[in-house]
């Protein structure tokens, strides 16, 4: 199986809480290579256009709102399987229901205050990497066998 990207956002939540670093090594350890990443501080366009999929849905204005409280840190992150892969290392949306040793059982807050966002599909992944880095920032990656 090629490699693939597919994107992590470590969460406002995460990153005031001092989590960055050990985030990013928990998913090194499970095989990510992270290929780039970019601290930002999203405004609510940006928001509103990055998770315009949930649009109309009852959490859309408080994700919006928590997205755009304080810095993030998108990843894009390589690996065999990378969407399936994230997914399972990342654990379920409420961390009171998260699988042990996954991100969210060790490192989040709440269901609201995750830690950390993952793409859900192969095709988001493309369209979530390509929102927040250019094709040069990812030359050579994309596709890479």
């Amino acid at each position: 199986m090629a490699a693939t990207l597919t994107l992590g956002i470590i969460k406002p939540d995460a990153i005031a809480s001092g989590k960055t670093g050990v985030i990013v090594a928990h998913l090194q350890q499970a095989g990510f290579v992270p290929r780039a990443a970019r601290m930002v501080r999203l405004s609510r366009a940006e928001a509103g256009a990055f998770y315009a999929v949930h649009r109309g849905r009852p959490f859309y204005a408080d994700l919006v709102e928590f997205m755009t409280s304080g810095p993030c840190l998108p990843v894009a992150l390589e690996r065999d399987d990378a969407v399936a892969h994230l997914r399972t290392v990342i654990g379920a949306t409420d961390p009171a229901e998260a699988a042990p040793g996954t991100v969210r059982k060790l490192f989040a807050e709440s269901k609201g205050k995750n830690a950390i966002h993952a793409s859900d599909s192969v095709e988001n992944a493309a369209r979530e990497v390509a929102f927040f880095f250019t094709e040069g920032e990812l030359a050579g990656l994309w596709g890479r066998e």
